[in-house]
């Protein structure tokens, strides 16, 4: 999933610099998340934005949850059909908030 976003953000004309800083950035949170991040749910992003980094400066939790909003994003547009069949409807119920 990791390799298709850079390559959408490559193809989208992002700068190196900008794709590695995503990555970086998810990487990061995978690493304290232990797991897949398309298994984080609500409350993890809340420990981990509001305790984890609750000392971090203001820019770093900000790019964080930029790059997770914007992973997300691609994993919903990329795989709409796909998530839909396995939650029944996952991806639609997000649309609607």
């Amino acid at each position: 999933m990791l390799s298709g976003f850079v390559l959408a953000r490559a193809s989208a004309g992002l700068a190196d610099g900008t794709i590695r800083g995503d990555v970086g950035h998810l990487d990061q949170m995978r690493t304290w998340f232990g797991r897949p991040l398309w298994d984080m749910e609500p409350a993890d992003a809340d420990t981990y934005f509001g305790k984890v980094l609750r000392q971090s400066p203001s820019g770093t939790r900000l790019a964080r949850s930029q790059a997770l909003t914007t992973y997300f994003m691609f994993l919903e547009l990329r795989h709409k059909v796909e998530l839909h069949r396995l939650t029944g409807g996952w991806s639609s119920a997000r649309s609607t908030r």
